[in-house]
């Protein structure tokens, strides 16, 4: 069936072995652990000295590190492909590193016999740190092993290296750590990007556990090289995904620096008149004055309360509370800027149970949706209306903020709810909007709306209605 020495098929010539290489004869894999041969074909170190050199093989990392199978170890290589192909599917969906280098290694433990393996990334300073390690119980009685002679072997040349018995190799002598840890077995690959090396992937066992092959020095330098790859498209989507934050902010900050400058400039205009009646002892000026400084107070401090609510995550803080209070005091925050500008504002509010909601969360919410319904209806003919209702049978407050503007056009339905766009112009923040459907969600609530052009829209919140009890329990309320 074929003699391979070192993963080379064996002819009619004759050849001389040393120590540490591998013949297999079928599924049978020996290790020659013979004394040094003396035979002209021996390698010779810098001092003309035998060494019994124990590297089997070197594996390129490159675009070219692939499974090619060869007639005779045709299945071996089909079944590489398809670890490698695996492995591939599994990492191509990770975008983090530690994750990855830990699903990598996990991977080549699967596949391969070892005590210990660790992944070593190269830093800013050009400096190699280990990410990731495993052991094996008799691995963790060694510790973690890195072996400098071996990595810089790697890392100098760019090339996986497979070392059958590290310790008998005269070129590793120099480091210590081979011999402080008896590494028996090793295979070492370059983890390798399009331009550069990343890093270095290495596992050793003892020899008596597993000698490693030719066969798994190949598929663990394509593992190394596609682990590279993989490396490099996570640190492009870290970086990709950096600018767009940066972006976003940069959007953030000019749209409402922008609207920030709109109202402080009308309240500088309203504050120059106050001021101006004052000099010329016109109360009556002033007191003209006085609500448009009132006005973009107000408009101030909902958008500080629209941009917290927005900005972070938070649990209502939840209460028994009467829903119509929290309506009824939006309207009376609401009027004096309805009364001003001759629009009606009607409630129509039903017998409330008591909910569990935060008081302060819905009233920002409703105030939005009053505001957004002001902005849309004219002066002198504006009406809005804002209902609620106990669906009993569902156990469900439904509450309705209606109004006779000019309704929502088709092609912006699909946008009212998105963060910083609005159709109000240079007029609003496009947070309104969608501050009132994070807090409804909070709220374990949902907000709908029906809109027709030239009609009017109707927004519809829905809220359950199940009380918290002193006990923390949950009981029905009684209907309305």
């Amino acid at each position: 069936n074929g003699t391979y020495a070192n993963g080379v098929k064996l002819t009619h010539k004759p050849m001389v072995v040393k120590r540490g290489d591998q013949i297999r004869c079928g599924a049978t894999l020996l290790v020659f652990g013979g004394g040094i041969p003396m035979h002209a074909g021996v390698d010779v170190d810098e001092e003309g000295n035998l060494v019994d050199a124990a590297i089997v093989a070197r594996m390129p990392s490159n675009e070219d590190s692939v499974i090619i199978p060869t007639p005779e170890a045709g299945a071996q290589a089909i079944e590489n492909l398809r670890i490698l192909y695996d492995l591939i599917s599994e990492i191509g969906s990770i975008f983090h590193v530690d994750l990855l280098l830990q699903r990598t290694l996990d991977k080549v433990f699967e596949i391969i016999t070892a005590d210990r393996g660790y992944i070593l990334l190269i830093d800013e300073n050009g400096q190699l740190t280990v990410k990731v390690s495993r052991l094996t119980e008799d691995g963790a009685a060694r510790g973690i092993p890195i072996s400098r002679t071996l990595i810089n072997e790697v890392v100098n040349n760019q090339v996986g290296i497979l070392s059958s018995n590290a310790m008998s190799d005269k070129r590793f002598t120099a480091g210590k750590s081979v011999h402080d840890f008896g590494i028996r077995s090793a295979i070492c690959v370059p983890i390798k990007g399009r331009r550069r090396i990343l890093g270095i992937l290495h596992v050793d066992c003892n020899v008596s556990d597993q000698t490693y092959s030719t066969e798994q020095l190949r598929l663990l330098t394509a593992i190394g090289y596609q682990t590279g790859l993989a490396l490099e498209n996570v640190r492009l989507y870290e970086q990709a995904v950096q600018r767009e934050r940066l972006a976003a902010v940069g959007e953030t900050v000019a749209t409402l620096s922008h609207h920030i400058k709109n109202i402080l400039q009308a309240l500088a205009a309203g504050t120059d008149l106050v001021e101006t009646g004052l000099q010329r002892q016109d109360l009556t000026r002033a007191k003209d004055a006085w609500p448009i400084v009132q006005r973009n107070l107000g408009r101030i401090n909902q958008l500080i309360l629209n941009m917290l609510a927005f900005s972070k995550q938070r649990e209502p803080r939840k209460e028994n509370i009467n829903i119509n209070q929290v309506l009824t005091e939006c309207i009376e925050l609401q009027s004096p800027a309805a009364d001003e500008r001759g629009i009606a504002l009607m409630s129509d509010l039903d017998e409330m149970p008591p909910i569990p909601a935060d008081a302060d969360g819905l009233q920002q919410a409703f105030t939005n949706l009053l505001t957004n319904a002001m902005d849309t209806v004219e002066n002198e003919n504006g009406i809005i209306t804002i209902a609620s209702h106990y669906d009993s049978m569902n156990r469900n407050v439904i509450v309705r903020v209606q109004d006779n503007g000019r309704g929502i056009p088709p092609e912006q339905r699909s946008n009212i709810f998105e963060p910083f766009w609005s159709s109000k112009g240079q007029g609003g923040t496009g947070l309104g909007l969608t501050v009132t459907r994070k807090i409804i969600a909070e709220h374990q609530g949902r907000i709908q709306y029906q809109s027709s052009v030239g009609e009017g829209t109707t927004f519809t919140v829905t809220l359950p209605a199940m009380q918290i009890s002193a006990a923390h329990d949950t009981q029905a309320p009684a209907a309305g």
